[in-house]
């Protein structure tokens, strides 16, 4: 049997966890202290260290994991961005990075109030740079401050839980209930605007979008092996880099997980001729999208670094008040994208939703209901820090 065959019949793509060049999270089972999804160690006394264990979990951007930490007191640090950690071709004005940086805030300020203290956070303490470039200050100087009288944040429940979840939506339709639900939530807390979009004629629309921007994404060899470059091809390149995405991410596991991945699925066959992991990319962002009712994204009348990183805390409190809500929530924003070839599929996407040419879309994602898949994985928390 060749590998297209087996990937068929297994129902995933070769390239299908190329859906993630956006916001994601994606693991498998390891020791609590690999990857830290089980829960904080309880010998874990500090509270610097026992926040970050939570913040490094959040969604971002080809599970990059861009953060560096700069401990400046006992309950305090700064935030960075990892100059290492960037995706130049397929986000080269470092938006999502950004946006990566706020749902890393917003995961640490719910965690530090789960864990009896208040994230005092100050933006860009050292001065804000401009929206289509990268300096070497912090984009945040937190302050931890001990707080027991704090009414318990309920998403902090739900931190070790949340996930990118890239499965088929089987075109639930949310209800009434559940829209009004996440429609307050956001009202609530969220500062920017949110749309959902469930309309046919909508999804019809969103459909085809969001498939040709896939489809102008991986044509592009450079864009296509930043994305290959994180697919984590077998367990031994997980345990090595603690980064990226693989088969688990997309629902694969068990023995159909252990052929793909042993039998396959190898790095240098892909990186010689990568044309089927991108065609099967396109295919599975049609698939999953013609299994999807409803669509939503966050807009922003301004596009400051200010403006990204608050937006990308919006973001987090979504995707966590879906899993509150026992919903799927998968970011697809690749028409979002700052790159030339992307640029008239944008202005067709803001005209058949109607949003104004002056509003950035942030972020892009779908709502629906699936079984969960296996988390991300994840660096070490000391892994972040460097001396100041």
């Amino acid at each position: 049997m060749n590998r297209r065959n087996f990937i068929k019949i297994a129902g995933l793509g070769v390239g299908s966890v190329a859906l993630s060049s956006t916001l994601m999270s994606c693991s498998d089972s390891a020791p609590d202290e690999y990857y830290g999804w089980n829960g904080l160690a309880t010998h874990v006394k500090d509270i610097r260290m026992q926040v970050l264990a939570y913040a490094i979990l959040c969604p971002n951007p080809h599970n990059k994991q861009p953060w560096i930490i700069h401990l400046t007191g006992p309950a305090s640090f700064n935030l960075h961005v990892d100059p290492d950690r960037l995706l130049p071709e397929t986000d080269p004005v470092h938006r999502q990075i950004h946006i990566g940086q706020g749902t890393f805030l917003e995961t640490l300020a719910i965690a530090a109030n789960g864990l009896g203290y208040k994230a005092n956070i100050e933006y860009f303490p050292e001065g804000m740079y401009g929206n289509t470039e990268l300096i070497d200050k912090p984009v945040a100087a937190i302050e931890l401050a001990r707080d027991t009288g704090m009414n318990k944040d309920p998403l902090f429940n739900f931190l070790l839980q949340r996930h990118s979840n890239k499965r088929e939506y089987g075109n639930y339709q949310l209800n009434e209930s559940e829209l009004s639900t996440l429609r307050n939530a956001h009202q609530r807390h969220g500062e920017y605007s949110l749309t959902v979009m469930d309309s046919p004629q909508g999804k019809a629309n969103m459909v085809k979008i969001l498939t040709n921007a896939m489809q102008i994404e991986v044509g592009n060899p450079q864009r296509d092996m930043e994305t290959i470059e994180m697919f984590r091809f077998n367990e031994d390149e997980i345990r090595k880099f603690r980064d990226g995405f693989g088969v688990a991410q997309t629902g694969m596991n068990g023995v159909t997980k252990f052929i793909a991945e042993t039998f396959f699925l190898d790095r240098k066959t892909v990186e010689e001729d990568p044309t089927e992991f991108g065609q099967q990319a396109v295919d599975m962002t049609q698939k999953v999208s013609e299994s999807t009712n409803t669509f939503a994204w966050l807009s922003s009348t301004g596009n400051s670094r200010l403006d990204q990183i608050k937006i990308g805390r919006d973001y987090c409190r979504m995707n966590l008040q879906t899993t509150s809500m026992g919903l799927a929530q998968h970011p697809m924003s690749q028409v979002l994208q700052e790159y030339d070839d992307m640029r008239d599929l944008q202005v067709e996407f803001k005209q058949r939703f109607n949003i104004p040419e002056s509003e950035t879309v942030q972020m892009l994602f779908r709502i629906g209901k699936a079984e969960p898949v296996t988390h991300g994985p994840r660096r070490l928390v000391t892994q972040l820090i460097q001396s100041a």
